[in-house]
C-alpha cells in the first residue's frame, strides 16, 4: 500500500477523492460581483428614454466598495448614456460611505430656489454697482447654480472624491468652492441634510463659509411647515490643539407655520464676506462688511407661490390653435428609431441581469442559512 494512503488510513481521514459530493465551495476569483451598477444604469436608460416611473426626488444607491469606479467605467464605454448622464442627471457621490444619491427635483423645489437666488442675487447686484472693495468683490461673484463640485476625502482607503451638484451656488471668481451652497430638504433628503452640510465645510477646509438647508416638509403630512436650518464652521481649542468643526448655528427655525403663514422669523441672515473664503475676503471685512438677507415673509412667499402653481396648474392659461391650423411635427429619423429601440434592449438586459444578481443573493443566503443533514 503507498504510504500516503497508509498514513491516512492510520489517521481515520478520507482523502478528497473519495468525496462523492463535495461541499458546495464557490470557486475562487478575483473578479469581484457589483450588483448595484445595473440597477443603476438601468434607471439611467429609463430616464433617457423617458420610460421613467414617479421616483422619490432623492434616489438612494448604496454601492460596494469600487463600485463607483466600475459604474463611470461601463458609463464612459456607451457615449450616449454618458453624454445624458453628464447634461441631463443629477446626483452626489459620498465618497466615505459609498453612497450614490440621484436627484429628481420637483417643480416646487425649483420655483423655491428660484426666488432665493433671486432675492440674493438682486442685493449682490446692488453693491456691485458702486466703487468701493465691497462692489469690487462683488462683480467678481458668479451666480454658479448645481455646478458640480469635488470634494476631497483624505480619512478613507478610497481614492475617489466625494461629488456634489448642490441646489444652489454662489461661487467667487477666484475660489476653488463657492462660498454659499443652498440645499432644499424634504422628507427623503432630510436624513442626509446635515452630512451633506458636513462634507461641504469640512472637506472644504472651511472654504464654504455657509450651507443654508430650507426643510419643506418639516411639519410632517399634512402639514405646511417650513423650517430654515443654517451650518457653519467653528474652530475649537482642545487640550490636544485646536479642532475645525462644524456646528448647526440655526437649527430648525421655522418661517413657516402649519397653516402656510410666515412667523416672527427673522428669516436668512448672511454677511458679503460669507461668499468666498477667507483668504478672499479680507478686504470686504476691513472696509465694512455688508448684509444679505430673506425675510421669513420673502421665504414664505417663495414656498407658497410653488405650491400654488403645481396645484393649479391643470387649469392655467395656454395658448390654443385656431380651427383649421394643423400641427406639423418633426418626422422620426431612421437612426432615432433605431436609439430608441437600443434603449429598450438595454433596459431589458440591465433589468435582467439586476434580478438574476438579486435571486443569486436570495439562494446563496438560502444555502448558507440552510443547516446540514
Amino acid at each position: 500500500m503507498p504510504v500516503l494512503q497508509t498514513l491516512l488510513k492510520e489517521q481515520h481521514i478520507t482523502p478528497p477523492s473519495s468525496f462523492v459530493n463535495p461541499p458546495l465551495t464557490p470557486p475562487p476569483t478575483d473578479k469581484k460581483v457589483f450588483t448595484q451598477v445595473p440597477r443603476v444604469l438601468a434607471f439611467f436608460r429609463e430616464r433617457k428614454a423617458g420610460r421613467s416611473v414617479e421616483r422619490d426626488p432623492w434616489m438612494v444607491f448604496q454601492l460596494a466598495v469600487g463600485e463607483y469606479d466600475e459604474l463611470e467605467r461601463r458609463l464612459e464605454q456607451e457615449e450616449s448614456l454618458w453624454g445624458f448622464v453628464k447634461d441631463k442627471i443629477r446626483y452626489d457621490y459620498f465618497a466615505r460611505s459609498n453612497r450614490l444619491v440621484v436627484r429628481m427635483p420637483t417643480g416646487r423645489h425649483e420655483i423655491l430656489i428660484a426666488g432665493v437666488e433671486d432675492s440674493l442675487w438682486s442685493q449682490l447686484k446692488v453693491i456691485r454697482n458702486g466703487s468701493n472693495k465691497a462692489a469690487l468683490f462683488a462683480q467678481k461673484l458668479l451666480l454658479a447654480r448645481s455646478t458640480i463640485f469635488y470634494f476631497p476625502v483624505d480619512d478613507v482607503p478610497s481614492t475617489a472624491d466625494s461629488k456634489h451638484e448642490p441646489d444652489a451656488t454662489f461661487l467667487y471668481a477666484d475660489a476653488k468652492y463657492p462660498g454659499v451652497i443652498i440645499e432644499v430638504s424634504y422628507s427623503q433628503k432630510r436624513k442626509d441634510l446635515s452630512r451633506l452640510a458636513e462634507e461641504y465645510l469640512s472637506d472644504s477646509n472651511a472654504s464654504v463659509r455657509a450651507v443654508i438647508g430650507l426643510d419643506t416638509e418639516y411639519g410632517g403630512k399634512g402639514s405646511r411647515k417650513a423650517a430654515l436650518l443654517v451650518w457653519r464652521t467653528r474652530v475649537f481649542h482642545t487640550d490636544d490643539g485646536d479642532e475645525l468643526r462644524v456646528v448647526q448655528e440655526i437649527a430648525d427655525k421655522v418661517f413657516r407655520d402649519d397653516q402656510g403663514n410666515p412667523t416672527d422669523h427673522q428669516g436668512l441672515r448672511l454677511q458679503l464676506s460669507d461668499f468666498a473664503c477667507e483668504k478672499l475676503t479680507e478686504d470686504v471685512v476691513g472696509s465694512g462688511d455688508r448684509e444679505i438677507f430673506v425675510s421669513a415673509q420673502q421665504l414664505c412667499q417663495y414656498l407658497t407661490s410653488a405650491e400654488n402653481w403645481i396645484r393649479r396648474r391643470g387649469t392655467l392659461a395656454e395658448e390654443s390653435i385656431p380651427p383649421g391650423v394643423k400641427k406639423r411635427k418633426r418626422s422620426r429619423t431612421p437612426p432615432e428609431e433605431m436609439a430608441s429601440d437600443d434603449e429598450a434592449k438595454y433596459v431589458e438586459q440591465e433589468q435582467k441581469v439586476a434580478k438574476c444578481m438579486s435571486d443569486d443573493d436570495l439562494e446563496q443566503t438560502s444555502m448558507s442559512s440552510t443547516p446540514p443533514e
